[in-house]
């Protein structure tokens, strides 16, 4: 289930608790997604969030670390900064979307900035496979993608969660009606991916209020 996804796509899915509940036809779809070939510019990622998130992206960070066998102390570190995506055509496309979770759609990419590091890891992954080298690696979403202006009540806390991995493909559902927050759920690990928002300053609260 994992071959197909891009880090930005993977590092949400298991901040949500992984990929169980993903639609078959977007795992259909997504069969010969191969992260050592695509193209990862057009890669984006949806979230209809609960109000009461702010949207984080310039925070946010996936980092990538691989190695080879015998290479542990020579780890290779690709960390993805993330960024907001307002392209005008996806919001009629993702309107269109079924929905299962109530709020409002935030759009995240990996900025452009980072794309040539990207690039360069996938041609050393294709170096890696053609010597037959056995290779380990994991991912990880830090920073957050969002601040929290309320304490995470307790009960269900839904996401919908699609996926733009091309062009071709275009949007597609990855997770929808998520519940981020089930009885089992690390706290520990949802307070980081929604940490408080920071408390505006004293002199900007007065302007505020005026």
């Amino acid at each position: 289930m994992t071959r197909g996804f891009t880090p930005l796509t993977l590092a949400v899915a298991a901040c949500l608790s992984g990929c169980n509940g993903v639609p078959l036809a977007t795992q259909w779809k997504l069969r010969s997604y191969d992260l050592s070939t695509a193209d990862v510019a057009p890669l984006r990622v949806a979230l209809r969030a609960p109000d009461w998130l702010e949207p984080t992206p310039a925070s946010a960070r996936v980092v990538a670390t691989y190695w080879r066998d015998g290479e542990e102390e020579a780890r290779h570190v690709l960390t993805i900064r993330l960024i907001g995506s307002e392209r005008a055509e996806d919001a009629p496309v993702l309107a269109g979307q079924d929905a299962a979770a109530s709020g409002r759609l935030v759009v995240f990419e990996a900025d452009r900035r980072d794309l040539a590091a990207i690039r360069a890891a996938q041609e050393e992954a294709s170096r890696w496979r053609a010597s037959r080298a056995q290779t380990h690696g994991s991912l990880d979403l830090t920073g957050g993608l969002f601040c929290r202006r309320a304490e995470i009540a307790k009960g269900p806390l839904l996401f919908d969660v699609y996926v733009h991995a091309d062009d071709g493909l275009g949007w597609l559902p990855l997770l929808l009606g998520h519940d981020a927050h089930p009885s089992d759920a690390d706290e520990r690990k949802l307070a980081d991916f929604m940490p408080p928002c920071a408390a505006a300053p004293a002199s900007l609260a007065v302007k505020a209020r005026k």
